[in-house]
């Protein structure tokens, strides 16, 4: 990288001209007479993708940032997933390091700055961005351990609880490992592009005190939390499953992916669908292939379970299938568990397993470090 161009690219994708983009590409170049010198060399570009809309239906945001490093691209598949133009974005981008955000997100102040600083200085292939919620606390996502804050471990830094790829990534790996975003799908897109990277990058480095990246909560619907079917929702994860390149991981990786998946994405969801009384013969085997999927590549994966998970997990797997009605109590039983329940796993062997609740617990303990 030189002093001449940027060192790093954030692609945004933009679909809808009422969200705040503005802010986004603010966050990243800085805004007009906020300290930005115009003609100054660039640290950070952004790349705008505006998905089946014109870009001049962003004119005044176009007119707010003309003097700064900011790319405007349309991308026009009439397909509602971010997958296109986030590729689209990526395809193009000419930085050393890329990043991708959402048109409602931004960074905190000086997360960039801190971030390229980092980049610079440590030449990572990957420097994940701490995350919160907007009006929220940073997140343990990842939940790293105690003081490693460079050359983290895909399994022993708990990296698959990071789905979406929050992250500059040498652009060089991107194209060695081809990666990209599922197209057409409106959901869980990233989830390939990110097992992937986690499991195949070789130097990760992560600063959670850091200032990072901030999740916003003002649009009323997000294209990836839109209600979907079943079938949709967990597709990017049966997709995941069979894929070579999963199957030829270390077991570690592979019980530590699978265990991720099945309790954040299966229970999360049946849960989801039970406490709405949505869940239907159609759903229920969905998500029982799910778990079987999960566990012919990892057969452990139940273990680090807690009983509340493993009540409905057990349900799903079992030589004969679950009366719906059962599946349903217990998805709807799962959320008023006892502290036992939600943290012990029914074989108190596997209780401080790297992957069980309660070892999340523990180390949730003077976060972030």
């Amino acid at each position: 990288m030189t002093a001449a161009g940027p060192v790093a690219e954030v692609v945004i994708a933009v679909h809808d001209a009422r969200r705040p983009v503005g802010r986004a590409i603010g966050s990243i170049v800085g805004e007009p007479g906020a300290g930005r010198r115009p003609g100054a060399p660039a640290r950070a570009r952004v790349t705008v993708v505006c998905h089946n809309i014109e870009a001049s239906a962003f004119a005044a945001t176009v007119e707010r940032f003309a003097d700064a490093d900011v790319r405007w691209l349309e991308l026009h598949d009439g397909i509602r997933s971010p997958a296109g133009p986030f590729n689209h974005g990526l395809a193009r981008a000419e930085a050393p390091y890329v990043s991708v955000m959402g048109s409602d997100d931004w960074f905190d102040p000086g997360a960039v700055d801190a971030a390229v600083r980092h980049l610079e200085r440590d030449a990572p292939q990957v420097l994940v961005l701490p995350l919160r919620h907007q009006d929220g606390p940073p997140m343990a996502n990842p939940l790293s351990r105690r003081g490693r804050h460079r050359r983290l471990d895909p399994v022993k830094d708990r990296l698959a609880y990071r789905t979406a790829p929050l992250a500059f990534i040498d652009r060089r790996l991107v194209d060695r490992l081809g990666l990209e975003f599922v197209p057409g799908l409106r959901s869980g897109e990233d989830a390939p592009f990110s097992a992937r990277l986690w499991n195949f990058a070789e130097r990760i480095d992560f600063h959670p005190a850091d200032p990072g990246y901030v999740i916003g909560a003002d649009a009323a619907v997000r294209v990836t939390t839109a209600p979907m079917d079943v079938e949709d929702e967990l597709a990017p994860y049966l997709g995941l499953f069979a894929e070579p390149w999963v199957a030829a991981m270390p077991p570690s990786r592979r019980h530590a992916l699978v265990v991720k998946t099945l309790r954040i994405h299966l229970v999360g969801g049946l849960v989801r669908r039970a406490e709405a009384d949505s869940l239907g013969p159609g759903e229920h085997e969905a998500y029982r292939s799910l778990a079987q999927a999960g566990l012919s590549i990892a057969p452990r994966a139940l273990d680090p379970m807690s009983r509340r998970d493993r009540a409905i997990l057990d349900l799903l797997v079992a030589e004969r299938p679950a009366e719906l009605g059962a599946l349903r109590e217990a998805g709807r039983r799962r959320n008023r568990a006892g502290r036992a329940d939600r943290l012990l796993t029914r074989d108190l062997r596997h209780a401080l397993d790297r992957e069980s609740d309660l070892r999340r617990l523990l180390r949730y303990v003077g976060w972030p470090h």
